[in-house]
């Protein structure tokens, strides 16, 4: 089940291109076929290519075969979804959510030197031995140097951006008893759980539990998440922020012994069984202060990029 495990962060890593975090489709987005030739989307009058969008892709799937090995992009993760897949859905989005805060970025007054994007790429450089490593590298991902320099750009933009407009937020005592409170963090649930695909096997196990078969046997049997299957579907304790948040509000808003009815995740549809609960008093808002702030700046990121999608221009081909 550890794939079903989350973390939050603030922190953009070059991982060959910029990956941001998608946010859902603000009222400024249209699509319409009235673009021209060879541009995939424009964002407030700026063109995403169809060029950009390719290498971007590209570099993506070097990436992932680099990584994972030859094949690993046409490789199915789930029922119906590639590595590609996920990748390619994604992508348009990433690069839109790009765009914005790049030119947020310049509306701060936030620049880069030549000097300063030397020195990025000096150091970028570094962490290759040689230039034959460092020229091997831009080879396997499909990557040109003028490519590197513009993510590294973009990066720098974009972290200093954040850095203004998210990194030195603090939220209030009321704020973080809220946070508290919402996240359950001095709380802990026991469960086990059964993966399928679809509702309706969902609703298929649900009958036969009623029907009075065991918990434990039709995880063995039927669940996709075989780390849990293989005993009974048991996750042992977890905390609310531990879980994607479908399952948590499912599992902790369960009596002990209950038996939920279908959950969706983006793995698939859960049937969940809560089996203990337990709070710990001696855990506080002061004592998970710093996690709280780190989940108040999250929050604060999401809003930020919908508020910035939710004004823009945004037309895709």
């Amino acid at each position: 089940m550890n794939n079903l495990k989350k973390s939050l962060g603030l922190t953009l890593t070059l991982c060959i291109a910029l990956a941001l975090t998608a946010c859902s489709q603000g009222s400024g987005e249209e699509k319409t076929d009235a673009i021209e030739e060879g541009v995939v989307a424009t964002v407030n009058d700026q063109a995403i290519t169809q060029k950009e969008y390719d290498e971007t892709l590209n570099s993506y799937k070097m990436m992932v075969e680099s990584q994972y090995g030859e094949g690993a992009w046409d490789t199915e993760i789930s029922e119906g979804q590639t590595m590609g897949s996920y990748y390619e859905s994604s992508l348009l989005d990433n690069m839109i959510l790009e765009k914005l805060m790049v030119e947020a970025a310049g509306k701060e007054g936030i620049t880069i030197s030549d000097e300063d994007l030397k020195t990025q790429l000096d150091e970028f450089k570094a962490y290759f031995d040689t230039d034959e490593e460092y020229k091997t590298f831009l080879e396997e991902k499909a990557m040109s140097e003028e490519y590197l320099t513009e993510a590294l750009k973009k990066e720098f933009l974009i972290n200093h951006y954040l850095a203004v407009k998210i990194e030195n937020l603090q939220p209030t005592d009321d704020e973080l008893n809220t946070l508290f409170n919402d996240l359950k963090m001095n709380e802990q649930v026991r469960a086990r759980h059964i993966l399928v695909a679809t509702e309706d096997e969902a609703k298929a196990v649900i009958d036969r539990l009623n029907k009075g078969e065991k918990f434990e046997d039709l995880a063995k049997e039927l669940s996709t998440d075989t780390s849990s299957g293989a005993n009974g579907g048991d996750l042992d304790y977890f905390s609310y922020t531990d879980m994607v948040q479908p399952f948590s509000e499912a599992a902790f808003s369960l009596e002990i012994g209950q038996v939920s009815e279908p959950v969706q995740s983006e793995f698939g549809y859960h049937v969940i069984e809560v089996t203990d609960k337990k709070v710990d008093d001696t855990i506080t808002v002061e004592a998970k202060k710093d996690e709280l702030t780190e989940y108040y700046k999250s929050y604060k990121y999401e809003d930020l990029l919908a508020e910035l999608k939710e004004n823009a221009n945004i037309v895709i081909k």
